[in-house]
């Protein structure tokens, strides 16, 4: 359209130049028609064009605020260009006009987060609301979309809360299951000893009633509230574990390798009871094996995690045993509770961390814990 627009243009003023003097008068007022008519018709199409740009427009700015996330576009160096309807109610303290600078937006709301493309999630005090950040950059803009995930980590927390008392009333029931074992244990060697008097059965009922205990207390640490989060130093607490485990066991050689000093928000005394059972069982697994035993404690940071690996040279576990690893009550040992790993389980979905474990029948386990950033 714009080129025909512009070929009658050029028609009109090339006739105008080859006009003589003499045809002028005749011919002005036929130019002028032919030039009116032209006029019209390019004002008619820029009508159109403007009508047709105001509903593509409209129709965008619609989408753009009917998208369920916050949408902020800002230019290269920063400044807002436009935000939708749903980032408005996020930030709903602050005004989004046009010009104002990412930087101050985040000051303003009480948001600390890294300006670089990715993925983040912060917590806003001012705003009261945890938030999910997804920054991209492209060659002459920003792009900052904002997910409220407030209501998400509240179900997340209570949806946990729940497993974990589903979980306490699956072991309080199976403790009552375990006590038979050791109870009837214990009535059976009395009996022994009232009809023999024999020193043994004495032997064989303490065995028994410390096993009842340690059931008792081990049943009892799980429904001890956790502490909450702090900050504490990660191999502080490994090292003293470790420190108790030496004096009691000097003929197993513990290895600790904690060269980078790392501190991480949890609960002191989850992870503490965490990690005293793993490496609780890591000595049962190498004292059933003859030779020299070794148990190696390694903690490491890398760019989005910090890892603790656990390794040792014991008896190793099946396929089947390693599916059953963190079951209640599941336990390959004689006198063992099988709530240990309980308390694993425990600080794992508390601190949304993953655990990893590797391990072959008679050669040994090496049982790695992830912790994000």
């Amino acid at each position: 359209m714009y080129i025909f627009v512009e070929k009658r243009l050029r028609r009109i003023v090339h006739k105008g130049n080859s006009y003589s003097s003499k045809h002028y008068n005749l011919e002005y007022s036929g130019l002028l028609r032919e030039l009116d008519e032209m006029i019209r018709t390019y004002s008619l199409l820029l009508l159109r064009e403007r009508e047709g740009l105001k509903e593509y427009y409209d129709k965008f700015n619609a989408i753009f605020d009917s998208i369920g996330s916050g949408l902020l576009v800002f230019d290269e160096n920063g400044i807002l260009q436009k935000s939708n309807q749903r980032a408005k109610e996020i930030f709903y303290n602050i005004p989004l006009k046009y010009g104002v600078k990412l930087s101050n937006i985040f000051i303003r709301s009480g948001i600390k987060s890294n300006l670089e493309p990715g993925i983040y999630e912060v917590y806003s005090k001012k705003l009261k609301k945890n938030l999910q950040l997804i920054i991209s950059k492209k060659s002459n803009f920003v792009i900052l979309a904002i997910n409220d995930i407030t209501n998400y980590k509240k179900l997340k927390k209570n949806l946990e809360s729940t497993r974990h008392f589903a979980r306490l009333g699956e072991i309080l029931a199976n403790a009552a299951h375990g006590l038979k074992t050791p109870v009837s244990r214990l009535k059976m060697s009395f009996q022994m000893y009232e009809f023999t008097k024999e020193d043994e059965y004495l032997k064989q009922m303490k065995i028994e009633i410390d096993n009842i205990q340690n059931l008792i207390k081990e049943t009892l640490d799980l429904f001890k509230v956790t502490e909450g989060f702090n900050k504490f130093s990660l191999n502080k607490v490994v090292n003293d574990v470790i420190k108790n485990f030496k004096n009691t066991y000097p003929q197993i050689n513990f290895i600790v390798q904690n060269n980078v000093n790392i501190e991480i928000n949890s609960d002191v005394w989850l992870f503490k009871s965490a990690i005293f059972n793993i490496i609780q069982n890591s000595i049962d697994a190498v004292s059933m094996k003859e030779g020299k035993s070794f148990i190696v404690v390694k903690t490491m940071e890398k760019e989005k995690c910090y890892k603790i690996i656990f390794a040792d040279n014991g008896i190793g576990m099946t396929s089947e045993e390693k599916q059953k690893f963190l079951k209640p009550f599941f336990t390959t040992k004689e006198y063992g509770t099988g709530l240990g790993t309980v308390f694993l389980e425990r600080f794992i979905i508390f601190q949304n961390a993953k655990l990893r474990i590797n391990s072959i029948k008679n050669k040994g386990t090496i049982l790695s814990i992830i912790l994000y950033k």
